[in-house]
């Protein structure tokens, strides 16, 4: 009898352990900071594409991508206005018109192309 009882708590007291842990009252105090580079939903679906793309996954978030394997013609600009980090693009394809998606220290921002001086 006396087994019985102890088989009987231990296994209360189990039951008390396994809704502790799934509470989430181990969750320790304090928040995340924020995320500088958050991933980007640039689109919903291939209907949110232009022409010849597809909405396709990557290792953070959907872009649109299709037709513009090696990226557009012309040059990114030496300088655009300093502002905080962005996102804005993630290659050429997601940017609109005939702007690229170029790299400004932190910042990937949708440009219009500058074309190399010939020499």
């Amino acid at each position: 009898m006396l087994s019985c009882l102890f088989l009987l708590k231990a296994l209360l007291a189990l039951g008390s352990l396994t809704s502790w842990v799934a509470a989430g009252e181990h969750v320790k105090a304090g928040e995340c900071p924020p995320d500088k580079n958050p991933c980007r939903e640039l689109c919903q679906g291939d209907e949110s594409c232009p022409a010849r793309q597809k909405c396709c996954s990557i290792s953070c978030g959907r872009v649109c991508r299709g037709d513009l394997p090696e990226g557009r013609k012309g040059d990114c600009p030496r300088a655009v206005r300093k502002q905080s980090c962005f996102q804005r693009c993630i290659t050429d394809e997601t940017c609109p018109g005939t702007k690229k998606c170029c790299t400004f220290g932190c910042n990937k921002l949708c440009v219009v192309p500058v074309s190399k001086p010939k020499l």
